[in-house]
């Protein structure tokens, strides 16, 4: 349990985590969403970032009830920990969020 926040205004959602395969599910009450949350450490940088992707259905009282589609967000935190090993790359994505916080724009 707990908020999303979108565009400023808290959201309330409900959900679940499975800590085994790293897949998420919740549910708002304009939207279900089921996906995988990723993490991505730079150990140079001394960041983690977090990619979160998967598959969201637009529900009344949204104005898009029916649609669905993919989604994917990041964000990042300071790497607290030894970094944990990756084999894979992040989305471009998760590294322009990183260079936008970081270089002092949104913080």
């Amino acid at each position: 349990m707990g908020t999303v926040n979108f565009r400023g205004t808290l959201i309330p959602i409900n959900g679940y985590w499975n800590e085994g395969s790293k897949q998420i599910t919740f549910n708002s009450p304009y939207a279900t969403y089921s996906g995988n949350l990723t993490m991505f450490d730079d150990s140079t940088t001394r960041i983690r970032h977090l990619v979160l992707s998967g598959r969201v259905i637009m529900k009344s009282p949204s104005l898009l009830a029916g649609r669905s589609g993919t989604w994917v967000a990041t964000t990042d935190t300071s790497l607290t920990e030894p970094a944990v090993s990756n084999s894979d790359l992040p989305p471009v994505g998760a590294f322009l969020t990183s260079n936008i916080l970081h270089s002092g724009l949104g913080r």
